[in-house]
C-alpha cells in the first residue's frame, strides 16, 4: 500500500493541474508561464521600441522632427520594457500582470507604451 501513494499522490496532481476551464478561470501555473515568457520576451525585443517610437513621433509631428524625437523617447522605453521584461521573469514566481502596456512590442504598434499596470 505504501507504494501505490506516491503513484496516487502524482496522479491527483497531474490531473489537477489539468482542471477544466470551468472549474478554474485560469491556472497558477498557466500564469507563471505567461508571465515568464511575456518577460523574457520583453528582454530581448525591447530595442524594437525605437522603430516603434520614430514611427509614432513621424506620424504625429513631421518627417525631419520625428526620428530625432522618436529615437529618444524609443531609447526610454527600450530601457523601460526591458527593466519591465526583468522584473517579469524574476517574479514570475507570483502570478500578477505585466507592468508594461501593450503585452508585447509588436502587439498595438500603434499604441504609446505605458507602465504601472501590474496592482490594478
Amino acid at each position: 500500500m505504501n507504494k501505490l501513494k506516491p503513484l496516487a499522490m502524482t496522479l491527483v496532481l497531474v490531473f489537477g493541474v489539468h482542471a477544466p476551464a470551468s472549474q478554474a478561470e485560469e491556472s497558477y501555473f498557466s500564469q507563471v508561464g505567461d508571465k515568464f515568457l511575456t518577460g523574457f520576451a520583453n528582454i530581448f525585443t525591447g530595442l524594437g521600441e525605437i522603430p516603434k517610437n520614430i514611427v509614432d513621433a513621424s506620424n504625429k509631428t513631421n518627417y525631419i522632427i520625428g526620428p530625432t524625437g522618436g529615437l529618444i523617447n524609443g531609447t526610454l522605453h527600450t530601457l523601460g520594457r526591458t527593466a519591465s521584461g526583468v522584473f517579469d521573469v524574476i517574479t514570475s514566481p507570483i502570478p500578477t500582470k505585466s507592468m508594461v502596456e501593450p503585452k508585447y512590442v509588436w502587439s498595438e504598434f500603434d499604441k504609446t507604451t505605458s507602465y504601472g499596470g501590474t496592482f490594478k
